[in-house]
C-alpha cells in the first residue's frame, strides 16, 4: 500500500534529524532519487516529493546558527585556525621561565648522581649510555646531552656508571642574571660569577625553542679579567677549584653521601685536627666510613689536644663540629690555593705528608675581641687519581694554638 505524500515528508524529514551535519542537501536528493519506481506517475510524484524534501531540507539546515549554505560549518572552520594559531605561539621566556629551565637542566644531571652515589656509583634506572642520553635530550641539546654522557658517565658489561670527577658549573638562582633576546625562540641568560676559585667570568647559558619548549642549547665562558700572576691559572688548577668548592658545599651541608664519591678511592681521607700532622694519630676513613660519617655513633681517637695532651676522644659528630666546619668557612675572608702561610705556632707539614697534593685554604681572620685568637682555617688536600680527576686525600684543621 502506498504512503501518502504527508507521511513520506515526515519520514523524510525524520531521517534528516538522525543524519550527521555533514550531510548535503545534494546526498538527500540523491538518496531520494534512488526510491523512484518506474511507474510514470509514481516517477513525477517522487521527483515532486525529492524536490520538496531538498528545499524543506536546506532550509533546515540554514536554519542552524552555526552553518552556513552549502554545508560549510563556521565555526568548525574557524575554531581549528585559532587552535593551529595558539599551537604556533612560541611561549613568553621571562626571567621565571629561564630559572625553571636551567633548574631542569641541573637536576637532569644531579638526579643521576644522587641514584649513583646509593648504588656504588652505578645508575639503575638506565641502562646504556643511549637511554643515559635520551633522559638529556629531554632537557637539553643533542650536543650538550653528548658532551654530559661522555663527560661524566661510562659504560660496562653490567650497566652505566658514573665518572667521579668535579661537575659543570652550574647556573646560580639566588644570584643575579640578565636575559638577551636572540631571536623570539632564542634567548641567553647571562650571569657574571667573581670568586677565587671561579675567578672573574662571564657565564652564558642558551635556551632555545625547540618542540613545543624550552631547553638549554649550549653554554658559553667568557673569563673577563685576565690573571696577572706569573703562573696564569691552568685548567687543571681550575678543575681544582671546582672540585674544592664542590667539597666545601657537601661539608657544609653534611652530605657524606656525596662527598664519598669525591674521596680518594685508594688513600681515603684523613681527618687532622692541626695543620702538624701526626700520621700515626691521625684517623683515615675510606669512602663508605666516609658515606657513614653521621650515621655512626662510634668513639674515634682523632689526635691529641694541642697543650693539653689529652686524646680526642669523639664520635664523627662530635669532631665535625670542633674540628671540621666549627666555623663558616662558606664566607670565608681569605681562600688561596698552594699558598701555605704559617698564621699559628704550629708549622704545616701537608706537602710533607702530600707531597703530591694541592691545597686549598679557607680562612677566616681574627675577630678582635679575643686578642687575635680567634682565627681559624679549613684546609682541603686534594690528589689526583689513576683517572687524573681530583680526589680529597685529606681534611686539615687549623687554629691558634699554645
Amino acid at each position: 500500500m502506498s504512503k501518502s505524500f504527508e507521511e513520506r515528508m515526515k519520514e523524510l524529514e525524520e531521517g534528516y534529524n538522525n543524519m550527521s551535519d555533514s550531510i548535503s542537501p545534494e546526498k538527500i536528493i540523491e538518496s531520494v532519487e534512488k526510491t523512484k519506481k518506474k511507474s510514470r506517475w509514481k516517477r513525477i510524484y517522487t521527483t515532486g516529493g525529492g524536490v520538496i524534501a531538498a528545499g524543506i531540507a536546506a532550509l533546515l539546515i540554514m536554519s542552524q546558527t552555526s552553518v552556513a549554505p552549502g554545508g560549510d560549518n563556521v565555526e568548525n572552520n574557524e575554531q581549528p585556525m585559532e587552535e593551529s594559531q595558539q599551537d604556533d605561539e612560541v611561549p613568553a621566556f621571562t626571567e621565571e621561565r629561564a630559572v625553571q629551565v636551567m633548574n631542569a637542566y641541573k637536576e637532569s644531571f644531579v638526579s643521576l648522581i644522587d641514584e649513583a652515589n646509593q648504588n656504588n656509583q652505578k645508575i639503575n634506572s638506565y641502562q646504556s649510555i643511549d637511554e643515559v642520553k635520551q633522559h638529556f635530550n629531554n632537557v637539553m641539546s643533542d650536543e650538550l646531552a653528548t658532551w654530559m654522557t661522555d663527560s661524566y658517565f661510562r659504560e660496562e658489561d653490567d650497566g652505566v656508571y658514573v665518572i667521579a670527577k668535579d661537575g659543570p658549573t652550574w647556573f646560580q638562582e639566588d644570584q643575579s642574571f640578565e636575559l638577551e633576546e636572540v631571536s623570539e625562540e632564542h634567548f641567553k641568560i647571562v650571569q657574571e660569577r667573581n670568586n677565587e676559585l671561579l675567578g672573574h667570568r662571564e657565564m652564558i647559558y642558551h635556551a632555545t625553542y625547540r618542540e613545543e619548549q624550552w631547553i638549554v642549547d649550549d653554554i658559553e665562558t667568557n673569563v673577563l679579567d685576565e690573571q696577572t700572576n706569573e703562573n696564569p691559572e691552568s685548567e687543571e688548577q681550575e678543575n681544582i677549584m671546582n672540585t674544592s668548592e664542590t667539597v666545601l658545599t657537601m661539608l657544609a651541608s653534611q652530605d657524606m653521601g656525596s662527598l664519598s664519591s669525591l674521596v680518594h678511592p685508594e688513600k681515603g681521607v684523613l681527618f687532622s685536627p692541626y695543620v702538624n700532622i701526626d700520621e700515626e694519630d691521625a684517623r683515615v676513613f675510606d669512602q663508605e666510613e666516609v658515606e657513614q660519617f653521621f650515621e655512626t655513633d662510634q668513639v674515634y681517637e682523632w689526635g691529641v689536644y694541642d697543650g693539653r695532651g689529652d686524646t680526642i676522644e669523639q664520635t664523627p659528630s662530635e669532631y665535625y663540629e670542633e674540628f671540621i666546619f666549627d666555623r663558616d668557612f662558606q664566607n670565608a675572608d681569605e681562600i688561596s690555593v698552594d699558598d701555605i702561610e704559617q698564621r699559628g705556632n704550629m708549622s704545616s707539614n701537608m706537602k710533607d705528608v702530600f707531597p703530591d697534593s694541592t691545597v686549598v685554604e679557607y680562612h677566616i681572620e681574627a675577630s678582635g675581641e679575643s686578642g687575635g685568637m680567634d682565627w681559624a682555617s679549613l684546609n682541603l688536600v686534594f690528589e689526583q687519581d689513576t683517572e687524573d680527576s681530583w680526589k680529597l686525600v685529606a681534611v686539615v684543621h687549623d687554629q691558634w694554638t699554645i
